[in-house]
């Protein structure tokens, strides 16, 4: 299967440097255009793709209905909430500036927020469902900043942390089979 993960478009609380984790906040003016742009340049580079996923949270499915429109995906979008973003839980609408220095802090816990251990188990877990349902399947699929990094570090976790970033409407291919996860490419926008 190839994974092909796209971080949602720009949010009020991106642009404000605020944590949204699961506060279900929409796609700003910004965000929308930047959904437009990658679908436009998926359609150009003649990408195609078997089902288009997306998380629950509206930035995240605004963002795969914007590309679907712009690549000529007609087939329902499905929403996975195994993919919802990582529970952030009292740092929610916080600034990124206070969070992050907690977030990225090797084995921070707090109570009801999601651990990098817990973070990391529920998503590979995740897309090993994913495989067992469309093993033979190109997905793209629109979800979160943490989401995606805690894949890319099961895959590679002595490549990548929770410290990388990853834009908006970044992709990052992963090719999953029964055996292993590996990270393809990582396309910036």
């Amino acid at each position: 299967m190839i994974l092909a993960m796209v971080r949602h478009g720009q949010t009020y609380y991106n642009a404000s440097g605020k944590v949204q984790g699961r506060v279900n906040i929409p796609l700003n003016d910004k965000g929308k255009t930047q959904a437009k742009m990658l679908g436009q340049t998926i359609h150009a580079s003649h990408l195609s793709f078997d089902r288009l996923m997306a998380s629950p949270l509206s930035r995240a499915l605004e963002t795969a209905h914007i590309i679907a429109k712009e690549i000529g995906y007609e087939r329902p979008i499905l929403v996975n909430h195994q993919f919802v973003e990582r529970d952030f839980y009292h740092l929610d609408g916080t600034s990124v500036e206070t969070a992050m220095p907690l977030v990225r802090s090797h084995g921070y816990a707090f109570e009801d927020y999601e651990t990098d251990v817990k973070l990391i188990e529920r998503i590979s877990n995740a897309v090993k469902n994913l495989y067992d349902d469309h093993a033979e399947e190109r997905i793209l699929l629109v979800a979160h900043s943490h989401v995606i990094k805690a894949l890319m570090i099961y895959a590679h976790p002595d490549k990548y942390t929770f410290a990388d970033f990853i834009g908006h409407v970044d992709v990052i291919f992963f090719d999953v089979n029964h055996e292993k996860i590996s990270v393809l490419e990582h396309k910036k926008a």
